[in-house]
């Protein structure tokens, strides 16, 4: 249904074109969902990382923050503080869930990054499409 909306509106000058993204939901906990999550992060957007198991949720936090020390020692060669506190404040732009209903209500753009399987993706689909607000 949103596809649909989208498709109908990729060309509209209205204001759906012009709304800036601030709340960035990321379904999938994985290696691209992490990755998704920490670049949506470190461009000032607050994320939630939502995946089923809490498990896996803990591993993409610890994944997320070697990347950003990672990255933090690149970006601030000689200073400590400096590497330090953006990874915090990169961290602490991340949220973690098991509940992707609860997680899109007040969402500005959602992205999937779970499992290859097309059955898997369209009951996700067909369950956020329930659960998300309104698109405008």
């Amino acid at each position: 249904m949103f596809a649909t909306y989208l498709s109908s509106r990729a060309f509209s000058s209205s204001s759906i074109a012009r709304t800036a993204i601030k709340h960035v939901v990321i379904v999938g906990g994985g290696s691209m969902g992490a990755g998704i999550a920490q670049v949506a992060s470190q461009t000032g957007h607050q994320v939630v990382l939502v995946d089923v198991s809490k498990e896996v949720l803990d591993k993409s936090k610890a994944r997320i923050e070697e990347s950003l020390k990672r990255v933090a020692k690149k970006k601030f060669v000689e200073d400590k503080k400096a590497r330090e506190e953006f990874v915090q404040k990169t961290l602490s732009s991340i949220a973690l869930s098991t509940s992707a209903d609860e997680a899109v209500k007040n969402t500005d753009l959602v992205v999937e990054a779970i499992v290859e399987n097309i059955d898997v993706k369209k009951k996700l689909f067909a369950a956020l499409d329930k659960a998300a607000g309104p698109w405008m």
